[in-house]
């Protein structure tokens, strides 16, 4: 007796699975059994088109499909979007200083070098401009257009001075007169050196647009402004400098609280500038510094006002007091010896400074702006998705560039508070450091910690603990 059975017939049965982007179709089909009835290529091609799906169809994978069988077999795809690259601008010069420098990844930067102003020659190249190269849009399955980000192209700012563009290539910025150059927003400026021996009354003040070269001094009563840096390889004595840039005083700046131009008012020396100051030795004079102030030797009886750090005493570290006045700075405030035997009053000051915060918080207020009026868009798109046909194709392009935009300064704006706070966090970790000696009447002050010192004792390092405490080691 044959206990054998014939199998139960089933016929052959597809289906047919777009992606959720429809980008490409999948195949998936199971064998007949018993006899059953195979699917032709025919049926899998008609129920793609009643799908919609009007790309080019993969028969050769259909066929051995509908063979053999198989699992998300792919038969059908749609043409990828390839994306664009934005314009960018490239700079020429590998020995140009910028500026602004960054910080390092202490939050610190050390600008001691002495040497002269860096300077280029008319005609040389600065920058050149790359053009934004375009993509090209994608098709789905079902032949709807994949948009592409709308490229950026890259331009120079206007209005920039002491340059121009290359008359056989537009694409190349040139300086127009030798100078020096300074890196801007989307380009380089190349502002003129002004040269002279000595700052006194045959030349009267300067107040020049640019960078200064003073080979010689900077006579009493005297004022220096510039744009760009000021360079001055004698002494300063009872004057002014304000610079854009970086002050340089190869020797040392003298101030006295004993001259008066008028009844009641005193003659200091003050030097101020966007960038860095770096001195031989300065006694009664007032330094404001963008980033940060360096005195090679000695500071006596100073207002030293930094953004980033004050150092006193240079890398051989045989010389560095700084003896009375104040010195504030935001991260950090080092010397060999703070204070001195006569025992003169020396605050010193670290610590996060006040407009970190005012400056987080303008950039967190533009990007909930941003964030406000990206949501707005999105549903806006998310709407006109639900209706086709209701908007027309040139509001649907405004809006999708307005949304690409809006999402790169949200980017933009994102990072910049990221490093707003980076160094907010820095600040917190602000010390003062005293290499040799401490003496008495030498004030610190960390945060809301205070600390007075009493008698003379070892160098060390002050700094707040996790707890906030004021910490010496």
């Amino acid at each position: 007796m044959n206990n054998n059975t014939n199998p139960t017939r089933t016929d052959g049965k597809f289906t047919l699975r777009p992606t959720v982007d429809l980008s490409a179709v999948y195949l998936s089909y199971t064998l007949p059994t018993g006899g059953g009835a195979a699917v032709m290529p025919e049926r899998v091609v008609a129920a793609a088109k009643a799908n919609g799906v009007v790309a080019e169809l993969d028969l050769e994978a259909i066929n051995k499909t509908l063979l053999e069988g198989g699992t998300n077999v792919r038969v059908c795809s749609g043409r990828p979007p390839v994306q664009g690259t934005d314009g960018y601008i490239e700079l020429l010069l590998d020995n140009l200083k910028k500026r602004s420098p960054r910080l390092d990844e202490h939050g610190l930067t050390d600008f001691r070098d002495l040497g002269e102003i860096f300077t280029v020659k008319a005609g040389e190249a600065l920058m050149r401009l790359v053009d934004a190269q375009p993509g090209k849009p994608g098709l789905t399955v079902t032949g709807k257009g994949i948009p592409v980000k709308p490229v950026k192209q890259a331009t120079f700012a206007p209005g920039l001075l002491g340059v121009k563009l290359d008359p056989a290539d537009p694409h190349l910025l040139v300086a127009a007169i030798s100078g020096c150059p300074v890196v801007v927003k989307n380009g380089v400026m190349v502002e003129a050196v002004y040269r002279v021996e000595n700052v006194d009354l045959h030349t009267g003040n300067i107040n020049y647009d640019g960078a200064v070269h003073v080979t010689g001094d900077v006579q009493s009563g005297m004022t220096v402004k510039a744009t760009g840096d000021i360079h001055v390889d004698g002494t300063v004595e009872n004057a002014i400098l304000e610079a854009g840039g970086d002050v340089t005083v190869k020797c040392g700046v003298l101030g006295s609280d004993n001259d008066y131009d008028s009844p009641g008012k005193k003659i200091l020396a003050t030097i101020k500038c966007g960038g860095s100051c770096t001195v031989k030795f300065a006694q009664n004079t007032h330094i404001f510094a963008g980033n940060g102030i360096f005195i090679l030797e000695t500071s006596i009886q100073n207002e030293l006002i930094a953004a980033h750090q004050i150092i006193v005493g240079d890398k051989s570290n045989r010389m560095g007091e700084l003896i009375g006045g104040v010195a504030r700075a935001a991260m950090l405030v080092k010397a060999q010896n703070l204070g001195s035997d006569d025992h003169p009053r020396t605050v010193v000051i670290a610590g996060s400074d006040k407009d970190l915060y005012e400056n987080l918080r303008e950039c967190n207020k533009k990007n909930e702006v941003a964030h406000s009026k990206f949501a707005d868009v999105l549903l806006w798109l998310g709407a006109a998705k639900k209706s086709p046909g209701k908007y027309s194709a040139e509001a649907l392009t405004i809006a999708e560039t307005e949304r690409v935009t809006l999402y790169d300064e949200i980017a933009e704006l994102t990072a910049e508070s990221l490093q707003i706070k980076k160094e907010i966090e820095l600040a917190k970790k602000a010390q003062v450091v005293a290499l040799q000696k401490i003496y008495p009447a030498v004030e610190i002050r960390l945060g809301q910690k205070f600390f007075l010192a009493k008698r003379v004792q070892e160098g060390g390092v002050f700094r707040l603990s996790e707890a906030g405490e004021l910490v010496f080691e």
